[in-house]
């Protein structure tokens, strides 16, 4: 068997494959034996057959069978001796027969194989942040309303409103009403705000759920409205922040503490959105190959379960399949240009560091050193914990070798002219 194989865009693999007359000979007689052993003659038993008959009433089936079997074995030997796992079944073309010699192309799905170009001397613009009395009181407020409880109403849907509704798409009668719960003014766009305002309990209305304002009738659902509710906030005082928390002295200390979470939060999200930059830089730079089809399905699959779960079994899956297909080839093709660099960089994580990583998590949140590492002791989460600080290890070496200048937003620069 001579095989020759070339890629293309890194994961699509095009195999020929020539299989000489003596070889495909040997796949005939294996044939020729399985035929003699099962075939079915009115006068013969099975495995009397005389081989000029059987040669002659079955040679299309013989031939057949031996090409087949010829094609498959020489795939899986191709696949064993080259340490070649395929993502998906092979598309086989060109079978041919010439100078009784066996040719045929394989077609087949592989993970990316690719040269790790460049990932250092990258430069980023970040801008700078600060945390403001507003984000204090935006979070005291989203806090306090946390803590809110509600009253039902006779009025009218209006803003600020708790609305228990139940859902299903328009014109389907038949179709199970869905329970949800909406509050009105917390919704991404007004527009679907005002179409639930003015209802009144029992109303029944049909409403556009498009958020792009091309208003598709696909997106038209039937909604009924079964309780509405008023929300009571509760008082911001002392006796408030010790139900909150007992370790916080009064509303000064509260706003104090929230302060502080904000501003490690924003130094977190500050890490994040520049490492983000930096990855699709990086990606950017290895355009030699793509995401195979088959990896990039399955994971929009997944996606699209998860948003029927948490939307509604009548969500339009291609819908959120097309939402995200670009996010996601960037964010499958950074896992593997990650894993590259890792092994280039020769990143690990131990169990020193690990370790080390316990005893911070148990400062941090005042427990106990032994319950934090019971927590982390089952396989699943310490792998968790380790992927975690291997993450990090890949992020701290990548800033290091990488660029990135903090600017106020009035000094960004403006884009250029296209």
């Amino acid at each position: 068997m001579k095989t020759e194989s070339k890629n293309e865009r890194g994961y699509k693999k095009t195999v020929s494959f020539k299989i000489d007359a003596a070889e495909l000979d040997k796949y005939r007689k294996a044939s020729f034996d399985k035929f003699r052993k099962t075939a079915k003659i009115d006068g013969f038993r099975p495995g009397k057959v005389p081989e000029n008959m059987l040669r002659t009433r079955f040679a299309a089936g013989i031939e057949a069978e031996a090409v087949n079997e010829a094609i498959n074995s020489s795939y899986r030997e191709y696949l064993i001796e080259n340490n070649i796992y395929p993502l998906s079944e092979p598309v086989i073309e060109n079978v041919d027969k010439k100078d009784e010699a066996l040719t045929f192309t394989a077609i087949l799905e592989t993970f990316p194989e690719f040269e790790l170009n460049n990932y250092t001397d990258f430069s980023i613009e970040q801008n700078i942040t600060t945390i403001s009395d507003k984000d204090v009181q935006d979070s005291i407020d989203h806090l306090l309303d946390t803590y809110a409880s509600s009253k039902e109403t006779s009025e009218p849907v209006k803003k600020g409103h708790i609305a228990e509704i139940s859902i299903r798409p328009a014109g389907n009668e038949n179709t199970e009403w869905e329970k949800q719960t909406v509050e009105i003014g917390k919704n991404e766009t007004e527009k679907l705000d005002e179409q639930f305002t003015g209802m009144n309990k029992g109303e029944i209305k049909i409403v556009n759920l498009d958020q792009s304002g091309k208003n598709d009738k696909n997106l038209d659902f039937e909604v009924r409205i079964d309780k509405i509710s008023e929300k009571i906030l509760p008082e911001l005082n002392d006796e408030f922040v010790k139900r909150y928390d007992p370790k916080i002295s009064g509303v000064d200390g509260l706003r104090q503490d929230i302060r502080e979470k904000l501003e490690k939060n924003r130094q977190l999200t500050e890490s994040r959105e520049i490492f983000d930059k930096l990855a699709k830089k990086i990606v950017d730079a290895h355009d030699q190959f793509d995401v195979p089809p088959t990896i990039l399905s399955k994971y929009l699959d997944d996606v699209a379960v998860n948003a029927q779960k948490q939307y509604g079994k009548n969500i339009d899956r291609e819908m959120i399949k097309n939402m995200y297909r670009q996010n996601a080839e960037v964010s499958l093709k950074w896992e593997y240009i990650r894993h590259k660099i890792i092994d280039t960089e020769k990143l690990s994580v131990t169990d020193e560091d690990i370790k080390n990583r316990l005893e911070e998590i148990s400062k941090e949140n005042s427990i106990d050193f032994e319950k934090v590492e019971k927590y982390y002791s089952p396989k699943d989460k310490k792998q968790m914990l380790r992927d975690d600080l291997l993450d990090k290890k890949l992020r701290d070496r990548l800033l290091e070798k990488n660029k990135v200048s903090f600017v106020e937003a009035e000094k960004q620069k403006e884009p250029e002219d296209k």
